[in-house]
């Protein structure tokens, strides 16, 4: 009798759907926190801009979406950057390929085929139409300060890029200091590891609360199914 009654009162005991509504809870917290590192970390590692005009085709299409990871180290050549163009005299941001940095002598003569990059042919595969001196406005050879680099547009002939800002800056160059961002691809693993822990995260949010829902439902089931104990003799029995 005893024993029957402590199995009652044991079994009285449970809260109905207490382990989904603490499932709910952890996925909750853990959906929250993926979507944190995600949202905020694109927030502050990463910007995406878009391409306003065509100087960077083919590689970026005007009105392209454009990510940038603002947490680069070092710029190096090749590197597509975004930067502050108040070296040139301008009030925004542009985008423009590094083909040289602090040191290089980058140089080009009228019937050159190519750029020259410390005396030898700069091999550009990127540049619209292989042709990587289009819309060059005449000979000119730069030795590129330190901390400095010197930008081109992949559409050499629809380019306002070092070439033509000889007299605004130190031979057409930019300060490393003024770059803002260096362009990643789609299979970046920062921007990959941001994507998926802000996706992982909205599905793990959803999953909880999914499972708040049910849980919710249980104890109202429960709530509605339940007589209590001081009550259960006054129930009339079935037919009365």
């Amino acid at each position: 009798m005893g024993r029957g009654m402590g199995r009652g009162m044991g079994q009285q005991g449970r809260v109905p759907g207490r382990r989904l509504g603490l499932a709910s809870v952890t996925l909750l917290v853990l959906g929250a926190l993926l979507g944190s590192v995600g949202g905020l970390g694109g927030y502050f590692f990463m910007t995406t801009k878009v391409m306003p005009s065509s100087h960077m085709e083919p590689t970026l299409p005007t009105r392209s979406s454009m990510v940038f990871n603002l947490l680069i180290t070092k710029v190096n050549r090749g590197d597509v950057v975004l930067f502050d163009a108040s070296a040139w005299g301008e009030r925004h941001q542009s985008v423009e390929r590094v083909v040289a940095v602090g040191g290089d002598r980058i140089a080009y003569s009228p019937g050159d085929r190519t750029l020259t990059l410390n005396g030898k042919p700069l091999d550009e595969p990127y540049v619209l139409n292989g042709d990587p001196v289009a819309g060059s406005p005449g000979a000119f050879s730069v030795k590129v300060p330190e901390g400095r680099l010197f930008v081109l547009g992949d559409h050499r002939g629809n380019s306002a890029d070092s070439r033509f800002r000889f007299g605004a800056a130190e031979g057409g160059t930019v300060p490393v200091s003024d770059v803002a961002g260096a362009l990643v691809e789609e299979d970046d693993p920062l921007l990959v590891g941001l994507r998926t822990a802000a996706l992982v995260g909205g599905a793990v949010l959803a999953a909880g609360a999914l499972s708040g829902a049910a849980a919710l439902r249980l104890r109202r089931r429960a709530a509605a199914d339940s007589v209590h104990p001081a009550y259960a003799g006054l129930v009339p029995p079935p037919g009365d």
